[in-house]
């Protein structure tokens, strides 16, 4: 991986190499092409050709995935809300390209009747250079952990 491309101090408790993921959660693969994009947008409500003129893909598209994968990959129970969602982009990902995604529980903590979960993830082109970084936390009320 090119220097200029290595991931070193982006502000979400890194250095965020790949090898500070003790205990690494695999989200998968995915191929961003035109027509998934084209239902992200319909989904979301954007009707501007920007994306598509330009052939980039949203930063929040991509994170979608991952709170997608997340979502299923940790089997949250009902009732359990997305609180916060930090984004970091190192490198805009094109329509077309194919990008992998590993994940990390980084922090869980009690407050009053909320578990507190925070997973910070790592996103990677095809070429393996860090394209996002980012951390989610959910939280997830006391009677459905119980």
């Amino acid at each position: 991986m090119p220097a200029d491309r290595m991931v070193s101090n982006i502000g979400i408790g890194n250095p965020f190499a790949m090898s500070t993921f003790e205990n690494q959660i695999n989200l998968g693969t995915w191929e961003l092409t035109e027509n998934w994009l084209d239902k992200y947008l319909l989904s979301v409500g954007d009707t501007s050709s920007e994306y598509i003129e330009s052939k980039m893909v949203p930063a929040i598209a991509i994170s979608a995935l991952v709170i997608g994968a997340l979502l299923e990959t940790l089997k949250l129970p009902k009732g359990t809300i997305h609180s916060l969602q930090d984004i970091e982009t190192i490198i805009p990902v094109s329509i077309g390209e194919s990008v992998s995604g590993n994940a990390e529980l980084s922090q869980t903590r009690q407050r009053g009747e909320l578990k507190f979960i925070t997973v910070r993830y790592l996103v990677n082109n095809a070429e393996g250079e860090a394209v996002q970084v980012g951390r989610s936390t959910v939280l997830v009320p006391q009677e459905a952990v119980n």
